[in-house]
């Protein structure tokens, strides 16, 4: 049984910033969530990596705070937790996880108030969206041009950060998360990537790989698979992440979508005063206003339909996949990042990545 009978450490506020929901989130272990209070120490609902990433599509940020979580629960189909007694048998909370497909349950005393919490493992059952496998696909094709000269005689993807090939870390990741096969694609310098990984025994994962004549682009080198699973996740070889894949495929599944698109957000800040007007007079001058925007990360999830949607041959871009995707009807969803994220891509990148990797 999984249990956390001391609970002080996953408790937030509905002032707290979303920041400090996720530091708790990431800390709770195998439950995964965190406890929302309000002002009068009350318990008001269970706060899941699910509804933090729902706030960020919303357009919520990381300072802003937990009752904006709370109030995009209120008006979901799970406005209140799942809640058992303490005193509820094996039988009785079974049937909880059962009914609504949950991950963890909240055991309270006779007061409501939470004592204790229990993840699926305690009654031996694991929702069909998560602990799933997958094949992954990572493109490690590119010249690097924006790194010379330090890709002069190395792929991009094979630079070193704090001793390790990019691409080993990313490869490690991905084993640790559940890739039960990897394709590795690959253009410049290929022999130093083949060389380097083999077929994957020493890394305790299958590697094959997929050589571009030419340049076709990620779309492009997913006609050369030679077979698709049901679950693809496809993964640019300069990226560098904490991105949690296991939430990442849980999402994927419960939306049923063609495509799941990993987003980042990407922030910047007019370093002027920004006029409205109409005709000639202004209305409003707001001073170095900040915009915020979700951007694509370069990793995707695909469900096997979409390989049907490809081209035969040719130059293909993952834009191009989607917008097709979206033109044929088929659902393309957006998966928010707030882990790290990097891509590595020019020197001062390169730099820090070693400082956050």
């Amino acid at each position: 049984m999984t249990a956390l009978d001391e609970l002080a450490h996953l408790k937030v506020t509905l002032d707290s910033k979303i920041s400090d929901v996720i530091a708790c989130i990431q800390e709770s272990g195998p439950v995964a969530c965190a406890l929302l209070y309000d002002e009068k120490g009350q318990f008001v609902n269970i706060i899941t990596d699910g509804d933090v990433r729902r706030a960020f599509l919303e357009g919520h940020k990381l300072d802003d705070p937990a009752i904006e979580i709370q109030k995009i629960k209120a008006r979901s189909a799970r406005p209140a937790p799942i809640t058992a007694k303490v005193t509820a048998n094996a039988e009785e909370r079974e049937s909880l996880f059962h009914k609504h497909s949950l991950r963890q349950l909240v055991l309270v005393d006779a007061k409501g108030m939470p004592v204790s919490i229990i993840d699926h493992h305690a009654v031996n059952h694991a929702p069909n969206y998560i602990d799933r496998s997958f094949t992954a696909v990572v493109m490690a094709g590119g010249f690097g041009t924006r790194l010379r000269p330090l890709t002069e005689d190395m792929p991009k993807p094979m630079l070193r950060v704090n001793g390790r090939p990019m691409l080993e870390i990313s490869i490690e990741k991905l084993v640790s998360h559940g890739a039960s096969r990897i394709f590795i694609s690959t253009h410049y310098l290929p022999e130093k990537i083949t060389e380097h990984f083999g077929n994957g025994e020493k890394f305790g994962v299958e590697i094959q790989y997929v050589h571009e004549q030419t340049p076709l682009g990620t779309g492009g080198a997913l006609s050369l698979l030679p077979s698709h699973d049901e679950n693809t996740l496809v993964f640019n070889g300069d990226i560098l992440t904490n991105l949690d894949i296991g939430m990442f495929l849980a999402f994927h599944l419960r939306s049923n979508s063609a495509m799941t698109i990993a987003a980042t957000q990407y922030s910047f800040q007019v370093p002027f005063g920004v006029i409205s007007a109409t005709d000639s007079l202004v209305t409003h001058i707001e001073e170095k206003p900040s915009f915020s925007f979700l951007v694509n990360s370069g990793i995707y999830f695909l469900s096997k339909r979409v390989f049907d949607t490809l081209p035969a041959s040719g130059h293909y871009n993952m834009t191009d996949v989607a917008h097709n995707l979206i033109k044929s009807s088929l659902p393309v969803s957006c998966f928010p990042i707030f882990e790290h994220w990097l891509d590595v891509g020019r020197p001062s990148d390169y730099e820090l990545a070693s400082k956050i990797f």
